[in-house]
């Protein structure tokens, strides 16, 4: 598998890009707008790295590349979706950044997920409800938790898959945890997860 390709940008353009490596091999990669844009500061560099994405198909091998993890990731999880193919995965990243188009399927906004390039009504509508507890980003209420629920990730996915919102059940960790600060003071983080556990269960469910 290629991760990336690491060399000097030899030609760039708004669907594509083609590296130069140190050895001499110039590879194409296709990418979307927003990668374009953002390596389009990065010209003149004698060295760059492009996250890269293999697609072998039947007749043919194509080489994506990507500016970020969070955008390749949201690639692999488009094409997860009935209908989206990696071409298409592509021109939705090419018409929103992953920001955006994680707050859009966070809000459950299908009228304006159906106005991107790539997505309409009913794909709209698949995206929200296949990827909106998928593609998630670690935003500042997160990641500003040091000693609250963020501090337990692995409980938070566990209730994430459970199909959870994640900002609800960050804020019913950190009531959890705080109501209950005596019985896991000391303890390590799998014994205070699984004290957390039960008690986080009968608040989401109730």
């Amino acid at each position: 598998m290629i991760n990336a390709v690491v060399g000097k940008i030899a030609r760039l353009q708004p669907e594509y890009v083609a590296i130069l490596t140190p050895g001499g091999v110039e590879y194409r990669l296709e990418i979307s707008q927003n990668t374009s844009s953002k390596l389009s500061s990065e010209l003149n560099k004698e060295r760059v790295r492009v996250l890269a994405y293999l697609q072998h198909r039947e007749d043919a091998m194509v080489l994506y590349g990507f500016s970020s993890e969070e955008e390749r990731f949201c690639f692999e999880q488009l094409q997860t979706v009935p209908g989206i193919g990696a071409r298409q995965a592509l021109k939705i990243l090419s018409g929103i950044t992953v920001e955006n188009l994680v707050r859009l399927l966070d809000t459950q906004d299908v009228k304006a997920l159906a106005k991107i390039s790539g997505i309409g009504p009913k794909t709209a509508q698949k995206l929200v409800l296949q990827l909106r507890n998928v593609l998630v980003i670690d935003d500042e209420e997160e990641e500003g938790r040091k000693d609250g629920a963020g501090s337990y990730r692995d409980l938070v996915d566990s209730f994430v898959q459970m199909g959870f919102e994640r900002k609800a059940v960050l804020r019913t960790l950190d009531e959890v945890i705080r109501d209950n600060a005596l019985l896991i003071d000391g303890k390590g983080r799998e014994e205070a997860e699984n004290l957390l556990l039960p008690l986080m269960l009968k608040r989401m469910t109730r």
